[in-house]
């Protein structure tokens, strides 16, 4: 029988209260100072003092006004109502639906959503009372500190929550502090650099270089070696990079050790390209820069002919089989490059966890966002030994990007595995794989991490990051219906994806080798045309190491690594790693990985 919708005149409905400004905490999901950081036995409630609730900045629903409230027949329901500012009809919900693992979860949104209903001091401590446990404790604690509360509520204490070191990617350094001298120079070198105005940029480096410290030094010389080397001039970029960082330690040292190790490569000069990667290895603090000078060492001295220092090097590159270049010295050396998938993992420890017993619920319901932040919350709160489980149950849900998450974020002495960053749910494009899926995920870790509805500054959209341009463009191509709002769903954000891979594959431009078709997908078509110029001696390596974007000179490794690992973690040959360790381009993949699920 169809259940007729249930109707509640507002001068009937006793539990609405008058709507006034209801003061909103800070974010329920940021972690709260704690003095330790593991234990054998879960958190017990704080009873630390709360200081008063900070004012939101958020913009509350605007309701509309009615005589007439329809009450919500479900729990999606009431959620959809708290979303829209429809305080009457959620109050009434929650009201008339039987108890649920989901009652005190509404009645904490309800009571902490901006511009709902203010709340009574003895509603707040129930609730507080019943599930000090939920995300929303800490902000519910301070409303009731601030209506009088003679003690303050007890709440699950929530623990730091930090990252936790994994998959090796480079990343931009960073600039030198404490120099009175760096900030303005660095300043006037940015026009130069970016018109790539070499000359004029070393004439103003030789006139403030002498009165900065050894790693602001460093750094500037850096800046400007990359225009020489950029533009081909790599005697000067050497002379530069070699002249401003004697002195200097740990970062710059190695960013400009680098340049020179890279410009002597391109002049032949095995011996001084030898000399400054290994400078790199010793001094680099990422750990893929490290790996990447003892890789670029032993190629060094391959080229030297001292074949008896080329395998310890490339043993010592190797040590990390989730790196980039750790995997290239690893297939070059002939060791295994598969990482080793994550043990079984049981979620017993946690099935009765009432914010679990809430996740579960929600994700039958399809609130799968407020499943989402329920975990993150539990991972702060919870048992340190109970982080693995986490982990299993979001892979379990495919909550993809939980799982990324939570593997790369925990209390501190959380356990992860590197196979759990990841995750491998079932989806597919709409007419199905084209493209290796390893290929497409490779992209989405870098993209999104997996986060359907990730939206960039430029506009692009979902998981592989899709401009809505572009995806109107394949849709007419292909006769695909679309509306923006398909791009955060899987399956039509992959097609798009997928489709805009295939178009740089058949590109002049790329010439279907599959370094440039991932560049030109982080970068666009365009600079591609710039980059054919970069005298690479027809290595790829040094190509991508040589290109201009240092977001794109790093993007490129990081895909290919994430598409290698993928292959590893389901047993599938990696012809693209075997190319690039004998110094061949890679052609795209045209087989497709299988991933397991």
């Amino acid at each position: 029988m169809t259940r007729l919708p249930r109707f509640l005149f507002l001068g009937l409905l006793t539990t609405a209260a008058p709507v006034s400004a209801q003061t909103a905490g800070s974010d329920p999901l940021a972690p709260l100072p704690s003095a330790g950081a593991q234990r054998s036995a879960p958190p017990a409630p704080s009873t630390a003092a709360l200081p008063p609730a900070p004012a939101s900045v958020a913009s509350a629903p605007s309701p509309v006004p009615s005589s007439v409230v329809r009450i919500p027949s479900d729990w999606r329901g009431v959620f959809s109502a708290i979303r829209r500012g429809e305080w009457a009809a959620a109050n009434a919900g929650v009201a008339s639906l039987p108890q649920s693992p989901l009652t005190s979860l509404a009645k904490a949104q309800l009571f902490t959503a901006k511009g709902s209903p203010t709340v009574s001091l003895d509603a707040l401590q129930q609730l507080l009372a019943q599930a000090p446990e939920l995300p929303q404790a800490d902000q519910l604690a301070r409303m009731a500190v601030k209506r009088g509360a003679a003690t303050p509520p007890l709440i699950m204490l929530k623990r730091p929550v930090v990252y936790i070191p994994g998959s090796q990617s480079r990343y931009r350094a960073t600039p030198v502090s404490g120099d009175p001298y760096a900030p303005q120079l660095r300043a006037q070198l940015e026009p130069l650099v970016k018109a790539n105005d070499a000359a004029s940029a070393e004439a103003l480096l030789n006139q403030t270089g002498a009165l900065m410290g050894y790693d602001a030094r460093a750094e500037a010389g850096q800046r400007v070696a990359w225009v020489y080397y950029v533009l081909g001039d790599d005697l000067n970029a050497r002379r530069v990079a070699d002249t401003w960082r004697p002195g200097a330690s740990g970062e710059w040292l190695s960013q400009a050790a680098w340049i020179s190790g890279l410009a002597s490569w391109r002049l032949n000069d095995c011996e001084a390209a030898s000399r400054s990667f290994r400078e790199v290895a010793a001094s680099a603090v990422q750990r893929e820069m490290r790996a990447a000078g003892y890789y670029w060492a032993a190629r060094a001295e391959h080229m030297c002919r001292r074949p008896r220092s080329v395998a310890p090097l490339l043993k010592l590159a190797a040590g990390n089989p989730e790196s980039f270049y750790g995997l290239i010295a690893r297939e070059t050396l002939g060791l295994d490059t598969h990482l080793p998938p994550a043990p079984l993992q049981s979620t017993a420890a946690i099935d009765n966890l009432p914010n679990i017993r809430r996740a579960n619920e929600l994700l039958r319901i399809g609130e799968r966002r407020l499943a989402e932040e329920l975990i993150r919350h539990q991972a702060a709160i919870g048992n340190v030994q109970d982080h693995r489980a986490l982990i299993e149950f979001a892979r379990r849900n495919e909550l993809a990007s939980l799982q990324h998450w939570l593997a790369n974020h925990g209390q501190r002495g959380a356990v992860v595995y590197p196979a759990d960053r990841y995750p491998n749910p079932k989806w597919s494009p709409i007419t199905g794989w084209r493209v290796d899926p390893a290929l497409a995920f490779g992209h989405i870790v870098q993209e999104s991490t997996f986060i359907t509805d990730a939206v960039s500054g430029a506009g692009a959209v979902g998981l592989m990051q899709v401009r809505p341009g572009t995806a109107e463009d394949e849709a007419r191509t292909r006769g695909i219906a679309y509306s923006r709002g398909a791009l955060t769903d899987p399956k039509y954000n992959l097609e798009f994806g997928q489709s805009f891979i295939e178009r740089m594959r058949r590109s002049t431009l790329t010439g279907g080798q599959l370094p440039k078709i991932i560049a030109s997908y982080n970068a666009g078509p365009t600079p591609l045309g710039r980059w054919a110029s970069i005298n690479d001696k027809g290595d790829p390596l040094l190509w991508i190491e040589s290109l201009s974007y240092w977001e794109t000179r790093y993007y490129v490794p990081a895909v290919l690594r994430n598409m290698w690992v993928y292959q590893g973690l389901n047993r599938t040959p990696t012809p693209t790693l075997k190319a690039i360790a004998e110094h061949h381009w890679p052609a795209f993949p045209t087989g497709q990985t299988r991933l397991a699920h």
